[in-house]
């Protein structure tokens, strides 16, 4: 009887409280959390770079191919036309990646392409007052595609900037045009009818023309005015001489693909020239103390950058890639530039 008993009282003893998490303890578990998280981000978008670095860098070694695959076919590298010729005001034909569709598996897009008419229009650079642009409209479909291998996932651009295209734009306004984040190179070409010469180099060269890689007196691959280049003349050699590389969408109020004066760059900028002022001024008088960091500026607009950290990808003559660092010498800068000026360049040098 007393077990009994004994086993109701124990049975009635109230069972021990379970401790929960104090305020501190919960405090000190989401700081461990904070801090992790502050350990593992950086990582993260370490790795999400270096992807999209990779893409990049496989985006320029197919136009690569494309490149010379064009070559074998056509017996030289794609050319854009601008104008008819050097200073003259004719009809805004056709880029050099417009060219090179084709070979970079856009065959439809290429297709939708009236190549009997310019880009937007007879009228030369600009609109005029009854100029309703019915070649723009007409050329839209084709023109206004936006190609995802032309844009490097880094560049922070829209597909379809808010900035209005200057000098040539595409499409139904004749002022816009698909993102782009590559520029073919016409070498160490500048420009001297302005006030001052932009940027000056540590050993000047001769002028090489009135504009930035126009006529026979191109030092690159790509002309501007119809000239085209062939391996042949690349008598510095394909491996040192680059052919393409980055730049980015919105640091040149006049790049996008389809247009022929917006598609090409030079070393005479350099490398990764920062642009952080967007306007539409075009105006080489202006008094402006952001002028030579705008991107309405052609004098300084037209170099190859890139959002990478500390670094640009180009696309050498030769198919192969090479992350070229912001801080190289601008002489050798200009050096790997041009295809034909008898420079000797060691590949430590950049």
């Amino acid at each position: 009887m007393s077990g009994i008993i004994m086993r109701c009282i124990v049975g009635r003893v109230a069972p021990r409280s379970r401790r929960g998490f104090t305020l501190i303890e919960l405090l000190v578990v989401i700081a461990i959390i904070a801090v992790l998280i502050a350990l593992l981000l950086p990582a993260v978008q370490a790795a999400r770079e270096a992807a999209r670095r990779a893409q990049c860098v496989n985006n320029l070694k197919q136009f690569g191919i494309a490149l010379h695959n064009y070559h074998d076919v056509v017996g030289a590298f794609p050319s854009s036309f601008w104008r008819n010729s050097a200073g003259a005001n004719g009809v805004e034909r056709h880029s050099w990646m417009t060219m090179l569709l084709p070979y970079l598996e856009q065959t439809t897009t290429y297709n939708a392409v009236n190549f009997m008419v310019g880009i937007r229009g007879a009228g030369g650079q600009t609109l005029g007052p009854g100029d309703d642009n019915t070649v723009g409209r007409m050329n839209a479909t084709g023109l206004m595609t936006a190609i995802n291998m032309f844009m490097c996932p880094s560049d922070p651009g829209p597909v379809y900037s808010s900035i209005l295209r200057q000098d040539a734009g595409v499409g139904p306004t004749g002022n816009s045009g698909p993102k782009l984040s590559y520029q073919g190179s016409w070498g160490d070409n500048y420009y001297t009818d302005e006030n001052t010469n932009a940027f000056s180099w540590p050993n000047q060269p001769y002028l090489r023309g009135a504009n930035y890689g126009s006529g026979g007196t191109l030092t690159g691959f790509m002309n501007r005015y119809g000239n085209t280049t062939s391996i042949r003349d690349a008598t510095d050699g394909l491996s040192t001489t680059f052919i393409a590389g980055e730049s980015l969408y919105e640091s040149c109020d006049f790049f996008t693909w389809a247009n022929p004066n917006g598609t090409v760059s030079g070393s005479m900028v350099p490398l990764n020239w920062k642009i952080t002022d967007h306007q539409t001024v075009d105006d080489a008088t202006a008094v402006n103390p952001s002028y030579f960091h705008s991107s309405g500026n052609w004098l300084v607009c037209f170099g190859f950058r890139s959002a990478h950290p500390g670094i640009v990808n180009m696309l050498f003559a030769d198919g192969h890639v090479v992350a070229i660092k912001e801080t190289i010498n601008r002489v050798t800068w200009r050096n790997i530039s041009t295809r034909n000026q008898g420079e000797v360049v060691s590949a430590d040098e950049y």
